[in-house]
């Protein structure tokens, strides 16, 4: 895989949505094989939230795709599970790492207490609440390590993107990986008390930075953001205004994942179209 298939409308991409869903079924062959779980809910929470291919993954998961305003923002309603498994993640913003960012690739550093701060975290935080103890990530070596620097318990799978590994090597990677992360018994709830100081540095520089700030009337010098925040939670629901909204989409937040998820679903139409055109892809 390459940048280039990160990117909406091109082959690659399609190619990259058909292993996302092979890959995901490699764990969720995995987790039914263990017989130790009744459920498996699989959230496609990449870019327009429509990446996997229904058809192709396996029915013994549900799909739950589209962003959600409530009652986890963006995820939706996580309630009845158990274990949260964290699949093909980025390194943090401003990092090393094959495609590193925290939320969008328009925050150049993302530092939390002088730290650079992961979606490993933010997404596991977001769903403490509920229970869920984050089990397993897998990303490329880089994201491994500093999700696995965070959360210690995790049982952690590296993905290189240099195709140095065959699919069928990762998958099998992937599997055992899955099946490691349900019979260890040190996974725990990730929500971390105290206040967090947030120091945030824009892509764009400094009338990028400014124009957030006069919007979210937040701190501001040169092309960085300051703000503080009672806890990681408070944070990811600051950072998603920063990255995805306004203060009127903020307002009128379930008309506008109502536009962004249409937008998607027409992204997704046009994979499938391309899927099946050019067969050669699977």
């Amino acid at each position: 895989m390459n940048k280039a298939d990160s990117q909406l409308f091109n082959d690659g991409w399609v190619r990259a949505c058909i292993d996302l869903t092979l890959d995901l079924n490699a764990i969720i062959a995995a987790i039914k094989a263990t017989g130790k779980v009744a459920r498996v809910k699989v959230k496609d929470f990449h870019r327009t939230g429509f990446n996997i291919f229904a058809d192709l993954l396996d029915s013994r998961a549900e799909l739950s795709q589209g962003y959600q305003a409530e009652p986890v923002m963006g995820i939706g309603d996580c309630s009845g599970f158990d274990l949260l498994f964290l699949v093909g993640l980025h390194a943090a913003s401003g990092t090393d790492g094959f495609l590193a960012h925290t939320l969008t690739s328009r925050f150049a550093e993302l530092k939390a207490d002088g730290r650079p701060l992961t979606e490993a975290e933010l997404f596991a935080v977001s769903v403490a609440g509920y229970g869920l103890k984050p089990a397993f990530f897998s990303g490329c070596p880089q994201a491994c390590r500093q999700a696995g620097d965070v959360m210690p318990w995790l049982t952690c799978v590296e993905v290189p993107k240099n195709d140095c590994e065959s699919r069928e090597r990762v998958r099998d990677k992937l599997y055992a990986g899955a099946v490691k992360a349900l019979n260890e018994e040190t996974p725990q709830i990730f929500s971390p008390p105290g206040m967090v100081n947030v120091e945030l540095k824009m892509r764009d520089g400094a009338r990028a930075a400014e124009k957030l700030a006069k919007l979210w009337k937040l701190q501001v010098s040169d092309d960085k953001l300051k703000f503080s925040a009672e806890n990681l939670q408070e944070v990811y629901r600051v950072l998603i205004n920063l990255a995805y909204l306004t203060p009127f989409w903020r307002k009128n937040l379930n008309a506008g994942l109502g536009f962004f998820n249409f937008w998607g679903r027409i992204t997704h139409l046009w994979a499938r179209f391309r899927r099946k055109k050019a067969s050669q892809l699977s």
